[in-house]
């Protein structure tokens, strides 16, 4: 298994792709809003994305669901999150981005354990910055969306949104045995014994 990383949109949020290295075939985590880079990422590392995960259905990690799914991509995300795709609850309107609705193809719940492409993926309900935000756990890899960052933890004060939730929400993941490469929708890369030891649950609405 292979790990491509990028970067897009004004809010710099990460895409990540994992790519199984026989087959070509990827799981991608989080869209951005870039669709023309995620293409020509796929196109210049020859591989083809099989499967959209999403840790929430903020515009900026779901801003290229529809596309992706309309190339083929199962689009994956929590049961609470899902209404959000389709129901207002993306933030765009906020932002003044546009945001192409979509009815995503499987709905997760946290428990769950997937195989795609080759690639297990374990789901963990992670609720704090919206009711059905969710991180990946992926061999020694946490990709946790906004719940957890570099010595920080995701904002609260969006619609569904939770401090409380979110507290213990990184608490589950910090209880989580041995030690994690951390990959979070924004800003750098981390790791879960790094953030057990300096991670404050500092939040910006706070």
């Amino acid at each position: 298994m292979i790990l491509y990383h990028l970067s897009s949109g004004p809010l710099r949020v990460n895409t990540y792709f994992l790519v199984n290295e026989q087959t070509r075939e990827a799981v991608a985590i989080d869209g951005g809003e870039n669709y023309k880079l995620i293409k020509r990422t796929e196109e210049e590392n020859g591989f083809k994305i099989k499967h959209l995960l999403l840790t929430h259905a903020h515009f900026d990690h779901a801003g290229n669901a529809a596309l992706l799914q309309a190339d083929g991509a199962k689009v994956y995300i929590s049961a609470l999150d899902a209404e959000k795709l389709t129901g207002g609850g993306t933030l765009a309107e906020n932002f003044g981005r546009k945001f192409k609705s979509l009815k995503a193809d499987v709905l997760l719940f946290g428990g769950e354990k997937l195989s795609l492409s080759g690639i297990d993926i374990e789901v963990i309900a992670t609720a704090g910055h919206t009711d059905g935000s969710l991180t990946f756990k992926i061999s020694d890899m946490l990709f946790t969306g906004d719940t957890l960052f570099l010595e920080s933890v995701g904002r609260t004060d969006f619609p569904t949104g939770d401090r409380a939730a979110l507290i213990d929400s990184v608490k589950k993941l910090f209880a989580l045995n041995g030690d994690y490469r951390v990959f979070p929708g924004h800003e750098d890369f981390t790791t879960l014994s790094h953030e057990r030891e300096y991670n404050t649950f500092s939040d910006v609405d706070i």
